[in-house]
């Protein structure tokens, strides 16, 4: 029986420069490191984003199987997506695309799972200056999912133990088996929610208060190099693209 792993693109508690970046660093570099890879139109210039994705993941501290394990569905769907863009464009031009996106995932991955929830909503709140009330509906959606993770492997294992397995039997019957994983889960998350939404209201809540911080994110000489490096490795793209 499979069971769903619930580390999967979480955060990986280690002491690294990558882990150390201001989280707006690193949202600002994985937008310049999609542009590279957007722009990108010849197998060579793959050599300067791998490079920056190599040293990253040599820095981060995180195992290169971790990050597999995490972006193994992105991969089968890029794969899929290269088997459908073999039948409109030649391999050359679709196993190009098809890195391109796979690089550009991956740096995403390293992001991820080197930074936590919490961090990863301050960056987007303060790096694009997003409203309170959006940035902590995304919290809260980072910190569930996990959760519903958690709570889906024990109604599946809890089901398949009284025979409602979905990973056997014919697809009608997966299908019927499905339907006993997905009420409970989804009543567990009305529970869940409807304890979250209590709890707030008795703190007294209010998204359209400011809210302070014990400590405010700034940026050091650290941060600069690591983001002067991926805009260099961008503006060495452009060039080459361009001229």
């Amino acid at each position: 029986m499979y069971v769903y792993d619930v580390n999967k693109g979480r955060y990986e508690d280690k002491q690294s420069p990558v882990h150390s970046l201001d989280p707006r660093v690193k949202l600002y570099a994985c937008l310049f490191y999609a542009l590279m890879c957007i722009f990108i139109k010849k197998y060579i210039l793959l050599l300067i984003p791998g490079a920056i994705l190599v040293t990253c993941v040599f820095l981060s501290g995180v195992k290169v199987l971790s990050y597999l394990r995490s972006m193994r569905a992105v991969l089968i769907m890029l794969t899929g997506g290269l088997l459908i863009n073999l039948i409109f464009v030649s391999f050359e031009d679709a196993f190009l695309l098809y890195l391109r996106f796979v690089l550009t995932a991956f740096f995403c991955m390293i992001m991820i799972k080197t930074t936590t929830a919490r961090e990863l909503l301050r960056g987007i709140k303060k790096g694009f200056h997003v409203s309170e009330g959006t940035a902590m509906t995304m919290a809260i959606a980072f910190m569930f999912l996990p959760i519903l993770g958690s709570d889906m492997n024990e109604i599946r294992v809890a089901q398949a133990s009284r025979g409602a397995d979905i990973t056997e039997g014919s697809l009608g019957k997966r299908i019927k088996n499905s339907v006993t994983i997905i009420l409970p889960l989804f009543r567990r998350t009305i529970d869940k929610a409807e304890k979250m939404a209590n709890a707030m209201d008795v703190r007294c809540y209010d998204s359209s208060e400011p809210r302070t911080e014990v400590e405010k994110l700034s940026m050091n000489g650290y941060d600069a190099l690591f983001l002067f490096a991926v805009a260099i490795g961008l503006a060495v793209v452009l060039l080459i693209r361009f001229l």
